[in-house]
């Protein structure tokens, strides 16, 4: 059963999709206690792709960026449901980079 959090996600379009697996030699997420730390996101799209690879304003459109944003956010996320199971459990982000 989808929490309030994911049935709104769902009603604006957004499916969360399967977290991807670390490339590199990191865990996706640590919990400690109340705590949840997520890695830094990449702005893979569902299939696995880059939405945008370059600098914004250059190679990259705001257009471009604006996605790039998006799938990253997506992708946290899919990552924040991984770890604790449901979206609902989130009561305060800490700190956004």
């Amino acid at each position: 059963m989808a929490g309030i959090v994911e049935t709104r996600l769902a009603s604006l379009g957004v499916a969360l999709p399967k977290p991807a697996s670390p490339i590199a030699n990191y865990v996706p997420f640590v919990r400690s206690g109340n705590m949840l730390v997520v890695s830094g996101q990449i702005c893979f799209c569902a299939d696995g792709k880059l939405v945008a690879k370059g600098q914004l304003g250059g190679s990259v459109s705001i257009e471009d960026g604006q996605q790039a944003a998006r799938a990253c956010a997506i992708n946290l996320l899919a990552q924040v449901k991984a770890a604790l199971g449901d979206l609902d459990k989130v009561t305060q982000v800490v700190r956004l980079g």
